[in-house]
């Protein structure tokens, strides 16, 4: 099959990625497995650090006491990165020059750390000088500044990150805040899907950042972030900041307000508080903002995801059902974030035996997620097994 895509210079923009065929919504574009990549942190525990599968009892690495494996099949098989790259490692921008002398500091301790870590792990490289390490490594500050600005999150089905990993081809692959163009992926399987009919010669897109939020911070995090102000259609017409931001500022400032402290308690899975700080604000202040008004849309987010763990279940289908009409609005179909948050609500109401109304958001995610996830992953096949078995309940419950 020839392939889909192929490396252009996009005005304005530097490098990037286009379609030479005619791509249908839905349709794999692209995957690949990472150069490198890690499990995060918070995860060490709980994710197999090859295949990156949640599983119970995972064996420890006898040799350095923190990597777990699934089995030693798992611990054994070496990296099936492809190579016939089309952006090498070397040819990435580390976008150190635009960096903040803070940032720049921090990345220079970090490049200190590996060389160090170089030094004492591997002394026959170090003895040997940089000549010896590939080109994109004999710059340490250079490459973690690199691999800082063009890592991928690793996430499962759900959009909940694993880990982080390197996939350089993809790395071409320039942001809109409305693409064309979503990544998912099956353990650490990177696969790229168009959510639209893309023609030929059209540039293909990606989100680098969730852009559930105002024009003005969406800007503020991609440079911050990744060092270019964006003028994509979306944010040059701020569209969606009218109703992102609605109601008097004096009404919705405090729930702005309240967030990163929020966030931090979600951060230390302190549910108890985090579910007292949302449900109050949403019964004083948040009764006056509208359901639209996007600090409202996330404490209600946050409100849901504490329930759950709490096992507040009516609670939290109540905080998520608010969410889905808003949700459509600001993720435009086909759109995983929707998909999944009709599938965390569908679960929910099925829980509580509401089974027809979980079958219809059931299939109102199957119709996304079949579309962002593809045929052949397992969210999908997770999604029609839960579809069959609503069916099966409500007609065991319509013949007694």
């Amino acid at each position: 099959m020839p392939p889909k895509l192929k490396r252009f210079v996009s005005p304005g923009k530097g490098n990037g990625l286009r379609a030479t065929v005619r791509i249908r919504r839905g349709e794999l574009v692209y995957s690949a497995e990472p150069l490198a990549c890690c499990v995060s942190n918070k995860l060490a525990r709980d994710v197999c650090h090859h295949c990156f599968s949640r599983r119970e009892n995972l064996l420890r690495c006898s040799q350095c006491k923190m990597a777990r494996y699934c089995n030693t099949t798992c611990q054994l098989s070496p990296s099936k990165s492809s190579s016939e790259e089309l952006y090498t490692l070397e040819e990435h921008e580390s976008h150190l020059s635009s960096m903040s002398e803070n940032k720049k500091q921090g990345l220079s301790q970090l490049a200190s750390m590996l060389e160090l870590y170089v030094q004492q792990e591997v002394p026959d490289l170090a003895q040997e000088g940089a000549s010896a390490l590939p080109p994109s490594c004999r710059d340490p500050l250079s490459l973690i500044a690199k691999v800082t600005c063009n890592c991928f999150t690793i996430s499962d089905g759900e959009l909940q990150e694993i880990g982080v990993g390197l996939y350089p081809s993809l790395s071409l692959l320039n942001h809109d805040c409305w693409p064309n163009c979503v990544m998912v992926f099956v353990g650490t399987k990177l696969q790229l899907r168009a959510v639209r009919d893309i023609n030929p010669e059209e540039e293909l897109t990606i989100s680098y950042i969730e852009t559930l939020s105002s024009t003005e911070e969406r800007r503020r995090q991609l440079e911050d972030q990744y060092h270019f102000t964006c003028r994509c259609q979306h944010c040059d017409s701020q569209d969606k900041d009218g109703l992102m931001l609605s109601g008097h500022k004096s009404t919705w400032d405090p729930l702005k307000e309240a967030l990163p402290r929020l966030e931090g308690l979600k951060a230390e899975s302190d549910w108890q508080a985090l579910l007292e700080g949302c449900s109050h604000l949403l019964s004083t202040v948040g009764c006056d903002v509208s359901d639209e008004n996007v600090y409202k849309l996330r404490m209600t987010d946050m409100a849901a995801d504490a329930c759950i763990h709490l096992g507040h279940w009516e609670e939290a289908v109540g905080y998520g059902e608010k969410t889905l009409p808003v949700y459509s609005q600001y993720y435009p179909d086909p759109h995983p974030v929707h998909g999944v948050q009709l599938v965390r609500v569908a679960k929910l109401q099925h829980y509580l035996e509401r089974i027809e109304d979980a079958l219809d958001t059931f299939k109102q995610a199957y119709r996304i997620i079949k579309l962002t996830h593809g045929d052949d992953h397992p969210m999908t096949a997770q999604l029609l097994m839960k579809m069959e078995e609503c069916r099966a309940e409500m007609v065991q419950f319509n013949s007694r």
